[in-house]
């Protein structure tokens, strides 16, 4: 093991499971309570039908009691069995022969909570043969019927248990599928919809100050699944709860009729807002209140109170229940999480690769220090070997290093010392009694030109291993502002694509993909996957126009325009919000006398964020090799920034890069860059090692001066970050060193602002033409560094 490298002891931690929290709908307080009430509301429920000869019906709580058979929560059952008989014994004296669904209901509880190691379907046989039994008995003891009477209308109530029994079983069961990643079917959603609906008409005719409680809670229910789920789910959960509720009112059809048309106008108008939306509902409902002559069962004051109901429940609660139910738009949320989830899970790796550079770096420190605690120990060395050498064969060895051990040493120690010091001197002690005093001599300077050849060996080394060091350290540095770029969140738009989608089927467009998503800018974008047109424009005449329509903003093709895929022949379009300023620039150039390359880099141009990019760095000297240094420093940051990367993280990696130097007179580079927001008209300075840049605004120049050193001279960047602001017709002038030289070469701006001052030309060609043959004038026609001029102009486009 080598000395002083850190080595961390174990810690116990915590297990992070216990920490989990996990949803668990079954047995929750929450289900229980729902267990307990709905079973209790929905054994209230009474099918009466006098006209078809049917009244007082109440099998609704037996089959609920039943839907408990074999679940895995005991608790659950024993809790709905007692909902149910508190139920049924709310109905004594209201509705006939109500005891014979007690007596059913308790003994039907005792087997369904009665755990027996049978299957499902022959406990179910078991259980409606005991309710058929009880039936019966409960007719002949209490009625007296006559036999065959009795079996056949106890056989008939047991029938129709049964397809109640299966639609609250499988309603219960998607009830446990909530908060998870199950899609609901059609199914599904019409059984929850129905248990909803049996447990709302058991509320009855329960009224305060003679408003119905039950109206209030069932038209809020309707209108707030037709707000989340829209016109269809509406109306059909309309006509359930109007059916349902007709059942026990024998007023069906006005029931369907208000709660249906309720549904389907606020599922048309949902996407108007809550606001328009219950102001279309409360119209309706006046509208039926006017032309409906039957409409005694619900009054206006139960209405206005739903409707303050409803704007009173903020809208992300009914925007959850659309994501729990809504599978398209369930799909999407978890599609959305998967990218997430694979997204942090890169991230994660990069974060894991950064730490491992960085434990590099930091070993590699750390081990240049080994050698310091050598120290002590290599002198010992040193006089160990030259006495092995030497003093191995000589006779006189006892006495030296036995009888005068310390002497001996000390003058060893004395005589390597002096030949290291370029000393010819021979310790005094040895002088007396040493017999070998040539071959020590010989000895010591040959060991002491080995060790002095091992230690700058070693010291290169040791160098090396520490300039590796700060460049791994450089490197994960980069990395993790790299990676923190890659985690930003980018929001997918599965609301926009919907209406693309549907606009261009619509226009009869044929495409293969349609992806919208927000970048970290907050800023629309989409893609559009589609055939090549072959050239005829497709894209901007007739699809962007087809985009602007449907979204409502005015959009643009973005980066480079189309890009075809040879293979496939697919084009894909790059679509974007149209940016308010568009910037134009030019460049004019000069190189040193005598050299037929400039060392001076430069580009500009539009970005992927939606800015304008201007770069010029000036490579230290002139000629190719300083064009070399320039050329890389601008190539990168263009690179960098061209796939979403932030230009302080692209200058900081050219920096890491430029810094890896392994000879003195390597050269370096500046970089001056400008980048304007052509969104919001702001402009960010970035200077490294750069001279003043000059922005014009009428006959008002403003200089941008920065300090600081070029690429490459420190471990870290330094950088001056100088923020602006301009507008319509403003220039922003960009130089190197050299346009600043002048006659004597005392590098003052002085001179060019005078001259922008002065000058009224507005052209970015003609005006960086013009400050190129000043710059020449003024230092009498010599040019004595490479020089290079970049003039851009702002306009504004709306």
């Amino acid at each position: 093991m080598q000395y002083g490298v850190d080595v961390t002891t174990y810690k116990r931690v915590g297990d992070k499971r216990k920490d989990k929290k996990e949803i668990k709908i079954m047995g929750s307080p929450y289900r229980l309570l729902f267990d307990f009430f709905g079973a209790f509301l929905i054994s209230r429920v009474t099918i009466n039908a006098s006209g078809a000869g049917i009244d007082g019906l109440a099998p609704f709580g037996i089959a609920f009691i039943l839907s408990f058979l074999n679940r895995e929560e005991k608790k659950e059952g024993i809790i709905a069995s007692v909902g149910v008989l508190l139920g049924y014994a709310t109905l004594l004296g209201s509705v006939p022969n109500v005891g014979i669904y007690i007596l059913s209901a308790a003994i039907v509880s005792i087997f369904v909570n009665i755990r027996f190691n049978i299957k499902e379907r022959t406990s179910l046989i078991i259980s409606f043969s005991i309710l058929l039994l009880s039936m019966v008995i409960y007719r002949a003891f209490a009625h007296n019927i006559v036999l065959w009477i009795n079996l056949l209308t106890s056989a008939v109530q047991c029938i129709v248990v049964y397809p109640i029994y299966y639609i609250i079983k499988y309603a219960l069961t998607c009830l446990d599928d909530i908060k998870t990643n199950h899609f609901f079917t059609n199914e599904e959603l019409i059984s929850m919809a129905l248990l909803f609906c049996l447990i709302v008409s058991g509320i009855g005719s329960i009224a305060l100050a003679g408003i119905s409680l039950r109206n209030i809670i069932a038209l809020f229910f309707v209108i707030a699944i037709a707000f989340a789920l829209g016109s269809s789910v509406g109306a059909a959960a309309g006509v359930t709860m109007g059916i349902i509720v007709g059942l026990s009112t024998n007023n069906m059809i006005i029931y369907i009729s208000v709660y249906s048309i309720c549904g389907l106008i606020v599922g048309i108008f949902k996407d108007t807002g809550k606001w328009f939306t219950v102001l279309s509902y409360i119209v309706v409902y006046f509208v039926l209140a006017m032309y409906s002559k039957g409409l005694d069962d619900f009054k206006t004051i139960e209405a206005i109170i739903v409707a303050l109901i409803f704007c009173i429940v903020p809208v992300s609660i009914y925007s959850k229940i659309s994501l729990e139910l809504d599978n398209e738009k369930k799909q999407d949320t978890l599609g959305d999480l998967h990218f997430y989830k694979v997204k942090e899970e890169f991230t994660n790796r990069l974060v894991d690769f950064t730490d491992v550079l960085s434990t590099i770096a930091v070993t590699l420190n750390n081990l240049i220090d080994n050698d310091r605690l050598l120290l002590k120990n290599k002198s010992s060395a040193l006089i160990e070997n030259l006495g092995d050498r030497v003093c191995s064969s000589c006779d006189m060895r006892y006495t030296c290093w036995k009888r005068e051990l310390h002497t001996t040493y000390n003058a060893f120690s004395e005589l390597i010392r002096n030949n290291q010091e370029g000393r010819s001197d021979f310790p005094l002690e040895l002088d007396k009694k040493c017999i070998k005093k040539y071959a020590l001599v010989k000895n010591t300077e040959e060991i002491v030109n080995n060790y002095i050849q091992d230690e700058m060996l070693k010291r290169r080394l040791g160098e090396g291993r520490k300039l590796l060091a700060g460049h791994i350290n450089n490197m994960a540095v980069t990395i993790g502002e790299l990676v923190e770029d890659f985690s930003k969140d980018i929001i997918i738009c599965n609301d926009v694509e919907k209406i693309i989608k549907r606009a261009l089927n619509k226009e009869n467009v044929r495409y293969e993909d349609v992806l919208c998503y927000n970048d970290k800018n907050g800023r629309l974008n989409i893609k559009i996957t589609m055939d090549s047109c072959g050239g005829s424009q497709m894209c901007v005449k007739h699809l962007l126009p087809i985009i602007n329509r449907s979204i409502g903003k005015t959009m643009s093709i973005g980066g480079e325009g189309c890009s075809i895929e040879p293979k496939t022949n697919k084009c894909s379009v790059y679509i974007e919000e149209t940016p308010k300023y568009h910037v134009s620039s030019y460049a004019a150039i000069a190189c040193k006398d005598g050299e037929k390359y400039t060392g001076d880099s430069y580009s500009y141009g539009k970005t992927q964020g939606g800015s304008y990019m201007v770069l010029v760095s000036d490579g230290m000297g002139s000629g190719p090799e300083a064009g070399a240094e320039s050329k890389a420093a601008v190539e990168l940051i263009e690179k960098f920034t061209q796939v979403g990367f932030s230009e302080l993280t692209a200058i900081n990696t050219v920096n890491s890069i430029m810094s890896m130097k392994f000879t003195e007179d390597e050269k370096f580079a500046t970089l001056d860059l400008q980048n304007v927001d052509l969104y919001s008209g702001n402009v960010k300075f970035m200077k490294v090692g750069a001279v003043e840049s000059f922005i014009k605004r009428g006959d008002k120049v403003e200089v941008i001066k920065s300090k600081t050193l070029p690429f490459g001279i420190l471990d870290t960047t330094d950088v001056d970050i100088i923020e602006k602001k301009v507008c319509n017709g403003d220039l922003i002038v960009t130089i190197s060193d050299g346009i600043l030289y002048g006659k004597d070469g005392d590098g003052s701006c002085k001179w060019l602002t005078e001259f922008l001052y002065t000058t009224s030309n507005k052209n970015p060609k003609e005006l960086s033409i013009e400050i190129l043959d000043k710059a020449k004038e003024i230092s009498g026609q010599r040019i004595k560094d490479d020089m290079t001029v970049v003039v851009s102009k702002v306009y504004a486009i709306y």
